[in-house]
């Protein structure tokens, strides 16, 4: 097993720098570099909670900053805020961060007697890399703050097309993987929880956290607006599916499908 990862990271060093395909419109390009703020909201359906059977609409902020109309890179809506603070040919790093809603006891009756979780977040840090002009690699390494205390990280795999100058198509592979603290905040049950909501104890650990496939379609109608529609399917695994939380009154298969509005203002400097 050592000989093949160190057979691995080998060729992977020797793979040849490429240049991904530029997702830019021709007036994007040609535009000043200035500092432009892009901002935006995605609105969809998503489960009521993690491992919930039922759905409600959510809503989801978009925000970036970089140089230059528009971006080379690949954006995709289960992406997390992002600011990228270096960047190669074909790869790019940064800060990453999530914003976790509160989760009321009181939204749900699945949630009967489990109490809330605080508004929260996580943050850390992003690297994604492109091996292929077409196929993106993208990974995400968080840590939670206020609603949890555990490190969490996102695996992402992207092919992705540009048509006729305005369409952008990507699909691919997602896996979560989740420390002990997030999985025992959220689908544990203590012994004061499980006196309250009828449901079983059970102690959480970490490992991973669900494991699925993104699709997107996103359509430029200038250069500084565009619109994404999106969807997603996840399958709870580890502990997370093994949650009595999930397995007596929810579901370990999980759906988001929505759509995202984003328009891209220049600041002039």
């Amino acid at each position: 097993m050592r000989l093949y990862w160190t057979a691995a990271l080998l060729a992977l060093a020797s793979t040849p720098t490429v240049a991904q395909v530029d997702l830019r419109s021709d007036e994007a390009k040609a535009a000043p570099r200035n500092w432009n703020v892009t901002v935006g909201l995605g609105i969809g359906a998503a489960p009521s909670f993690l491992g919930s059977k039922n759905y409600s609409a959510a809503i989801r902020p978009v925000f970036s900053i970089g140089r230059g109309l528009g971006s080379r890179w690949l954006s995709v809506a289960d992406d997390n805020i992002g600011f990228g603070l270096i960047e190669g040919e074909n790869w790019r790093a940064g800060v990453a961060g999530k914003l976790l809603w509160e989760r009321r006891e009181s939204s749900d009756s699945a949630l009967r007697g489990l109490g809330n979780v605080r508004f929260g977040g996580e943050l850390g840090g992003f690297a994604e890399f492109y091996p292929l002009p077409w196929l993106r690699a993208r990974g995400e390494l968080r840590h939670g703050i206020i609603a949890h205390q555990a490190l969490m990280a996102d695996l992402k795999l992207d092919a992705f097309t540009k048509l006729a100058d305005r369409w952008t198509i990507s699909a691919g592979p997602r896996l979560a993987i989740a420390g002990r603290d997030f999985t025992q905040t959220y689908l544990g049950v203590d012994a004061g929880q499980s006196v309250r909501s009828g449901l079983p104890q059970f102690k959480a650990g970490a490992g991973i956290l669900s494991y699925g496939a993104a699709a997107q379609v996103s359509y430029q109608w200038t250069p500084r607006l565009e619109t994404s529609a999106f969807i997603q399917a996840n399958r709870l695994a580890g502990d997370a599916a093994k949650s009595p939380l999930v397995k007596q009154r929810g579901t370990a298969n999980q759906f988001t499908i929505g759509s995202t509005l984003r328009w891209t203002i220049d600041t002039g400097l």
